[in-house]
């Protein structure tokens, strides 16, 4: 940009300084014609005025002799050098009323041709004054003629000089323009320069603040204290800046709310325009489909980033025809997820389309779904749970009634199965209620510190009856001193069902290891059998209410399915952990961490 403004300011000077030099040429050259024209026109006048009085006077006039008398006098020339070797004579023709040349300062005139066909003489002729300007081939210059007509005698008298000062003004003015471009030249560079610099400065300055604000420091504000138009645009801009500092800071502001607002939302939201490109998207979203949030993502196809055609439809129909839908999609490569989606036009103020784009509202409900699934399950088995003892004692009660009752040995058969078939519908109801109990509580109650090797003591004497029946040995390991806050009737519990299934899932002579020690702040709980094992398909589920690996070999063992599901609340009541592997054939391993 300077450079552009030094190069204009040199070439319009340059140019007006020669325009200048043309014209102050142009117009010396025309009032040196004219003072010449005035000059040769008082010669022929006073040529003629001596041609009258020597007639008045009776003498003869040799008009050949008078033109060179005169032409020497006005202006002495040397006839011995050629005429383009003589840059300044006068040459004086007379010419008669047939265009015949009677007398001629400079050449012989009898052998000169005809002048009726020259342009000054043909005006001579119509008794005005003459003029032209013809060059020279013998001089290689321009000459002026002049002719003035002589009525009463009956010629023309013609003078002519060659227009050689026209060249040296030329030159004159050429040398003084060419000095005149070179002393603007020297002295418009300096002023280019400083005027450049007092426009460049203030610019460059300018673009400066604006290349920071361009990189985001909304802060930058021009000095420039010029009282002209650049000042005025540093002012204005300025001014606009600290509206745009204002602007986006407040559109920063809401957008920070906006995004913190849909990414603290428990449900995926996604809006799209009536061209399905992405208009916004909060993080669970991008979690619910895989995606990496990031600016990139606003501005993409739906369809492009979102591959389910379900969404892509409920959300085209949308926008295409202004309604509301609502659907439950699967998701995942193994369709693991189920969403509940929503979908509604976005309504715009425009009145050519009918909304500006449509909102998807996505619930993760699979939790939920296998909530329910779990409920009807339980409701299922509990059902089933309670259906089958009740049917067997209905049955034998029936029995006895027909008439075995009077068998005395049936009788107390039938009794004593009804007796076994009471108490496990007994134990069912008791950990039904327990479990319930159990899953309504936020924190124990009868918190009380009890020390570890006597709940285990316990355990012992309550499992070791049942654990000899089957030839598996009790083998517990803990610290004397060992104690923990909790109920105790609790950690009884949950251990007497963990060590019950080691029991009853054990090989005859199988080994049941319980140790309890504290690592980390945490009481260890571990529960190792040399048992039938768990296989791996199972052990997502073995903590689920009324799951059983093996069911009618559970069913026979006495048990409810409820015992897992038991011990899994408990921890979780006690904000604990529990883990579990197994291998079938090779036994079980429970590990439970319960605070100190």
């Amino acid at each position: 940009m300077k450079q552009k403004i030094f190069l204009y300011y040199l070439i319009l000077t340059v140019i007006g300084v020669l325009i200048t030099g043309i014209l102050i040429s142009e117009i010396s050259q025309k009032y040196y014609k004219i003072e010449l024209e005035e000059k040769l026109k008082n010669t022929a006048k006073l040529i003629q005025f001596q041609i009258s009085e020597n007639k008045s006077s009776g003498i003869a006039v040799d008009y050949n002799l008078l033109a060179r008398k005169y032409a020497d006098l006005l202006y002495p020339h040397d006839r011995s050098k050629s005429e383009e070797a003589q840059s300044n004579y006068l040459r004086v023709t007379f010419i008669d009323k047939d265009g015949k040349v009677i007398g001629e300062s400079e050449k012989d005139y009898l052998s000169m041709d005809n002048h009726s066909t020259r342009k000054e003489v043909q005006e001579a002729l119509q008794g005005k004054i003459g003029k032209d300007i013809r060059f020279s081939k013998d001089m290689k210059i321009d000459l002026l003629y002049i002719a003035v007509p002589m009525p009463s005698e009956g010629i023309i008298t013609r003078v002519s000089v060659p227009l050689t000062q026209l060249k040296n003004i030329d030159e004159v003015i050429l040398i003084y323009t060419g000095i005149g471009i070179i002393a603007s030249l020297l002295l418009t560079t300096i002023l280019a320069l400083r005027f450049s610099n007092m426009i460049i400065k203030p610019v460059n300055e300018l673009i400066e603040v604006t290349r920071g604000i361009s990189d985001g420091n909304f802060s930058r504000r021009s000095n420039i204290n010029f009282h002209d138009e650049i000042g005025e645009l540093s002012s204005t801009f300025n001014t606009m800046a600290e509206k745009l500092e204002s602007t986006l800071a407040e559109m920063t502001d809401k957008n920070m709310k906006v995004e913190s607002i849909i990414n603290s939302m428990l449900n995926g939201v996604v809006a799209v325009d009536s061209q399905f490109k992405i208009m916004l998207i909060n993080t669970l979203s991008c979690e619910m489909f895989g995606i990496k949030n990031g600016p990139g993502v606003i501005g993409i196809s739906m369809i492009e980033l979102i591959r389910n055609n379900q969404i892509n439809s409920l959300l085209k129909d949308t926008i295409e025809n202004n309604v509301s839908h609502t659907a439950e999609i699967t998701f995942g490569s193994q369709g693991d997820k189920i969403y509940r989606v929503y979908t509604t036009p976005i309504n715009s103020n425009l009145s050519k389309q009918l909304n500006a784009g449509g909102i998807a509202t996505i619930h993760d409900v699979t939790n939920l779904k296998k909530l329910e699934q779990i409920r009807t399950e339980f409701v299922s088995n509990v059902t089933h749970e309670l259906k089958t003892p009740l049917t067997s004692i209905r049955g034998f009660i029936e029995t006895l009634k027909s008439g075995a009752i009077d068998d005395k040995s049936v009788a107390v058969k039938f009794l004593d199965i009804i007796d076994i078939e009471s108490e496990r519908l007994s134990v069912l109801i008791n950990d039904i209620l327990q479990l319930s109990e159990i899953e309504n509580k936020l924190k124990d109650s009868d918190i009380a510190s009890h020390n570890i090797k006597n709940i285990l003591n316990e355990i012992y004497d309550i499992l070791e009856g049942v654990a000899a029946k089957k030839g598996v040995k009790l083998h517990f390991e803990t610290e004397d001193s060992l104690s923990i806050n909790a109920n105790r009737n609790r950690i009884k519990q949950m251990l007497i069902n963990l060590i019950d299934n080691a029991i009853k899932y054990n090989y005859e002579n199988g080994s049941v290891n319980i140790k309890v020690y504290k690592e980390e702040g945490k009481i260890v709980f571990n529960i190792k059998d040399s048992g039938i094992g768990i296989a791996e398909e199972h052990m997502p589920r073995i903590f689920e209410r009324f799951y059983r690996i093996d069911k009618g070999r559970s069913r026979n063992m006495g048990g409810t399915g409820l015992g897992l599901s038991i011990v899994k609340h408990i921890v979780n009541l006690y904000n604990g952990n529990i883990r579990v592997s197994s291998r079938p054939g090779y036994g079980t391993e429970f590990v439970i961490q319960l605070p100190a």
